[in-house]
């Protein structure tokens, strides 16, 4: 299921409450409705019946007698097995004739007649004789030859609409969440089949990095507003990529402009310093000015370096390389730099770890993060360095108990000329490039580079990049060989 708060769940609980309301007003109607109709549909059949009492039976009471019109009822219709009440009533109030179970019946209704009419409108109303039984009565007023006229009702009990409105509601009541069940099914069925263009634009928009601006978001031929949204964000990317061409070919012209005048202010520095007019003083501000241009220097290799890796470097040369060895020679290279310090550096051995990398980038990404730890821990200090071999990822863990990065700091470590407050406390020396540099050649080579830390307690980097199986490593040897 998606996210509670994504477009889909958001959507699909839309559309099943508006059904769910829907199906309420609609089933609540459809109740009402069909319980109107029941009750119309009793209130004709007993208008018929009293009609038909009123023009067979008591027509024929005076010629007949009273006793006629008991015993006709009871053998056409039966009242007490049918489960109907039978009353007729003059017009004095005397009962002619009433079923035993017309006893609870309240009093008849007044009628009145029109003109020479022999038959009243009937009347309806609804009775409660006894508790939780309702009882539905139709009254007509007849009017014999002789002037005289009668009251006939008729009326039976209502536990056969409150049945079928039983009946009703439970197939209601059962098909509400068959129905949301369905209704929700079929929401997320569609909605995937809609929103599967966006989740293609979500994928495409994923992969694009630095490295590959020049890709374009998928564009679905719908013709709606998904359509147009893929055009303005591949238009987006489009501009994006050129501005980032533009600042890409800007740092890189730059950087290699600048190359020469430093060259030239180093060489002319040096030279200064080898002269023995200058006074103490005017020697330590020449030395001051050559570390400076020095630093300046390392910013713009550093610089150059990053654009090309932005640049170029996604189409960079990779061999099989086992990072293992460059890893042990690497360190092997840094010890005296550590040792200096008096700095502890330590490599565990790994065996049978390759990659698939440009082996001098791989030793750049190896020697900044020596590096990086070396400078910040304190002496007595203890570097480790370690290859772990996984079945998918070959993983380099460089890690150390120096200042450590702070929590403020550490989601911008990898951001270039960032130098945290700490660092910068320090005065200690750098240019900001080392860690963007790391990642950027990690991240060009397919790879991630993470890092954990706590201020005081030290820094841990770790390097995942895909590993080559071994087989495949050999046979690539091998072919190389030849």
């Amino acid at each position: 299921m998606k996210h509670p708060r994504s477009i889909r769940a958001r959507l699909i609980t839309l559309y099943v409450v508006t059904l769910s309301l829907i199906f309420v007003c609609f089933g609540g109607y459809t109740y009402w409705g069909f319980k109107q109709y029941l009750i119309r549909s009793l209130q004709q059949t007993l208008s018929r019946r009293a009609h038909q009492i009123a023009t067979t039976i008591l027509t024929e009471m005076p010629q007949k007698g009273e006793s006629y019109v008991s015993s006709e009822i009871q053998a056409r219709y039966a009242p007490e097995l049918n489960e109907r009440i039978i009353r007729i009533t003059d017009q004095t109030g005397r009962t002619i004739y009433a079923s035993q179970n017309a006893v609870a019946l309240s009093k008849p209704p007044s009628v009145s007649f029109n003109g020479t009419n022999t038959e009243t409108v009937p009347v309806h109303r609804e009775e409660m004789p006894r508790a939780k039984e309702y009882l539905q009565v139709v009254a007509i007023g007849y009017r014999l030859n002789s002037g005289a006229w009668y009251t006939v009702e008729v009326g039976t009990s209502e536990n056969e609409i409150f049945s079928a409105l039983d009946g009703l509601l439970l197939t209601l009541s059962l098909g509400f969440p068959v129905f949301i069940g369905l209704t929700s099914v079929g929401a997320y069925i569609l909605l995937g089949r809609a929103l599967r263009p966006v989740d293609e634009i979500v994928r495409s928009a994923e992969r694009i990095t630095l490295q590959n601006l020049s890709q374009r978001l998928p564009v679905p031929e719908t013709g709606d507003e998904v359509e147009r949204l893929s055009l303005a964000l591949n238009r987006m990317i489009q501009r994006l990529d050129e501005a980032f061409q533009l600042a890409s070919r800007f740092t890189a012209d730059a950087s290699h402009e600048l190359r020469t005048p430093l060259t030239i202010m180093r060489g002319e520095l040096e030279a200064l310093l080898k002269e023995e007019r200058l006074s103490e003083d005017q020697t330590s501000q020449v030395e001051s000015v050559l570390e400076e241009a020095e630093r300046l220097t390392q910013i713009v290799e550093g610089l150059l370096l990053m654009s090309r890796l932005e640049t170029e470097e996604s189409q960079m040369s990779k061999d099989p390389v086992d990072l293992a060895n460059l890893v042990s020679v690497t360190a092997e290279q840094m010890t005296p730099l550590a040792e200096d310090k008096s700095v502890s550096l330590v490599c565990e051995d790994g065996r049978d770890v390759m990659v698939e990398a440009n082996e001098v980038r791989l030793k750049q990404v190896v020697v900044n993060l020596l590096d990086n730890a070396i400078k910040y821990t304190p002496e007595g200090g203890k570097i480790r360095v370690r290859i772990i071999g996984e079945p998918s990822w070959a993983i380099l863990e460089v890690s150390d108990n120096g200042i450590g990065i702070s929590k403020e700091a550490l989601p911008h470590v990898f951001e270039r000329f960032f130098r945290s407050e700490q660092i910068q406390a320090r005065k200690a020396r750098g240019t900001g490039l080392g860690l963007s540099m790391v990642h950027s050649i990690v991240e060009a080579l397919g790879g991630e580079v993470e890092v954990e830390s706590r201020e005081n307690e030290g820094a841990t980097f770790r390097v995942r990049l895909p590993r080559l199986e071994l087989q495949m490593a050999r046979k690539l040897s091998l072919s190389s060989l030849e």
